[in-house]
C-alpha cells in the first residue's frame, strides 16, 4: 500500500520579493515629453485604486499607442497587483482584471507581478490590504512629510503565506464573499 504524500500545511514568513517575478513602477508620460490623450490605452493612476481593493475605471486617464509602446516598463498585465506607494493613501492594493488590459501606470503605483507557481494574486492582495498590514506599511514611512515606499522596501515587506493550494482556496472564498457583498450592496442601493 502506497503512503499518501505529505501535504505542506504550515505557513511561512518570507519577504514579498521571494514570490515575485517583477516589482516596478511606471512613468508619467509628461515627464518624458509625451502627453495624455482623450481615449486609447488605459492609464491607471493611484486615485483609481480604491481602499476596498477595486479599480475605478471612471478615474482612468488615457495614452495613445505610441506612448504605450514607449512606456514598456509600466505595462500592466492581468492579475498584477497595483499598490499605491506615494502620498497620503499609501498601501491601497488591487488585482488587475483582464477587462482593463492593455494598461499602464505612473510612479505612484507599484506593479507587483507574482510568480503564480508559488503565490495566488487574490490571496496576496487580501493579505496586503489587511488593515494591520496597512498600518505596518504606513509606519515604515511615518517620519516623511510626503510618504513614499520605494521598490526595495516593497520587496522586503514581510508576509506570511500558506502553501499555494491553501492560498488559492482562501483567495477564492474571500473573492466570492466580496462579490456577494458588492452585489447585495448594489441591489440594496437600487431599491
Amino acid at each position: 500500500m502506497k503512503s499518501k504524500p505529505i501535504i505542506e500545511t504550515k505557513w511561512k514568513e518570507i519577504q514579498l520579493k521571494e514570490i515575485t517575478i517583477l516589482i516596478t513602477k511606471g512613468t508619467t508620460p509628461t515627464t518624458i515629453g509625451m502627453n495624455f490623450s482623450q481615449e486609447g490605452i488605459n492609464f491607471i493612476k493611484s486615485e483609481s485604486v480604491t481602499k476596498q481593493g477595486t479599480i475605478n475605471s471612471k478615474k482612468f486617464a488615457f495614452i495613445d499607442e505610441s506612448t504605450h509602446k514607449t512606456l514598456r516598463r509600466s505595462h500592466i498585465l492581468e492579475n498584477d497587483l497595483l499598490m499605491s506607494i506615494a502620498g497620503m493613501f499609501l498601501g491601497k492594493v488591487a488585482v488587475v482584471p483582464s477587462t482593463f488590459i492593455p494598461a499602464n501606470t505612473n510612479q505612484a503605483l507599484a506593479i507587483i507581478r507574482l510568480n503564480n507557481e508559488v503565490a495566488d494574486c487574490h490571496f496576496i492582495g487580501y493579505f496586503l490590504r489587511n488593515p494591520s498590514f496597512n498600518t505596518y506599511m504606513n509606519n515604515l514611512v511615518a517620519q516623511s512629510a510626503q510618504p513614499n515606499l520605494n521598490l526595495t522596501q516593497i520587496g522586503e515587506l514581510p508576509i506570511q503565506i500558506p502553501p499555494l493550494e491553501k492560498q488559492k482556496q482562501m483567495g477564492k472564498i474571500l473573492s466570492d464573499l466580496e462579490k456577494l457583498i458588492i452585489s447585495f450592496c448594489n441591489s440594496w442601493l437600487s431599491l
